[in-house]
């Protein structure tokens, strides 16, 4: 008779990397908006800072300002994270039993996965949510960048032609997008985003790594007894958790800043609302062509620094957004596959 009250083995890394992402990206969303509005700056020539670029938006959106584009990221957060981990850890058990009938192994035998096994699962699980969530994070990107009343205003005063509308919601993004620009438009910036999935592919080694030798500390200083675990100790793996998830993010998130750069500058509008570090609004107009153009141009323009715009606040942000989201993971995880 089946066992009811048993989650299956695929849906608990789904719920769990669904709660987790969803959970650290409602908390540290401003920090995301200002990073991708710095990502993309090109106006003026005194540098930006994070609060200032905060207080300008704020001075002219409102609060609410800080969590445009909350909605798509919300969502495309949850599926990435969920569909991460559903294929991260379906793909893992696929590499386990292909090892087990090339070593001739037993089902109960267990099988260690070095770290280009997680790298490639955790690679070809990016590859794949890129195609499914690519246009959430364009008009995420969208939404974080316009300046809804000052376009609004600017549109009423100019004409539609000379100030492009601002988006209402995810709804009229996308139908906006599609009608504007083609339905391909939703997939600019796949391009970067498919050399991102290095980024997951770095993150997940280092955190398996990590909570291999987490793993061997526990095992050789907790008894055995789940009974025996004490408040103290449950602190401790969440710290140990925490930690792992914050210094797998970082080192991933700096090795592959530069592609994250590129890849907002290719998925903002034609024409965007800036702020300058005075708090001047203009509309600026540019497009790339591609990868490489936008590259080259970045750096005959901006200088190396320029492939680096934002990673202050991106910093700030990763790794407790990381480490929350692994937590989270871990929290929930351990509590559906516990015995009741």
């Amino acid at each position: 008779m089946i066992n009811e009250s048993k989650p299956n083995v695929f849906s608990v890394p789904l719920i769990a990397g669904l709660l987790g992402g969803s959970t650290s990206t409602g908390l540290l969303y401003p920090l995301d908006l200002v990073k991708v509005r710095l990502q993309i700056s090109t106006t003026g020539t005194k540098k930006r800072t994070i609060l200032g670029t905060m207080r300008h938006v704020v001075k002219y959106e409102g609060v609410v300002g800080i969590y445009q584009g909350l909605a798509p990221a919300l969502i495309g957060s949850a599926i990435s994270w969920g569909g991460y981990f559903f294929f991260y850890e379906g793909l893992k058990k696929k590499i386990m039993t292909r090892k087990r009938k090339l070593g001739n192994m037993q089902p109960s035998e267990d099988v260690k996965l070095d770290a280009f096994d997680n790298f490639s699962a955790a690679c070809m699980s990016g590859a794949i949510m890129v195609g499914c969530t690519n246009p959430l994070w364009l008009i995420k990107t969208r939404m974080q960048l316009q300046m809804k009343r000052v376009q609004e205003e600017q549109a009423l005063k100019l004409g539609n032609e000379n100030v492009k509308r601002p988006y209402k919601n995810m709804y009229d993004a996308a139908t906006t997008i599609v009608r504007e620009e083609g339905i391909m438009a939703l997939y600019k910036g796949a391009i970067p985003a498919l050399m991102l999935v290095s980024h997951g592919g770095i993150q997940f080694v280092t955190y398996e790594f990590l909570k291999g030798h987490f793993g061997a500390y526990k095992k050789a200083t907790r008894s055995n007894d789940i009974d025996q675990i004490g408040v103290w100790e449950r602190l401790q793996d969440s710290l140990g958790y925490l930690s792992m998830g914050a210094v797998s993010k970082i080192i991933a998130s700096t090795v592959t800043y530069p592609v994250q750069v590129i890849k907002s500058r290719l998925q903002q509008r034609n024409q965007t609302a800036e702020i300058s570090a005075t708090g001047e609004v203009k509309f600026v107009k540019r497009e790339y062509k591609g990868v490489m153009d936008c590259a080259s141009r970045i750096l005959k323009r901006e200088g190396v620094a320029g492939f680096f715009k934002g990673s202050i606040p991106n910093a700030l942000r990763v790794a407790p957004s990381a480490a929350i989201t692994f937590v989270v993971y871990e929290m929930v995880t351990d509590s559906m596959t516990s015995k009741s």
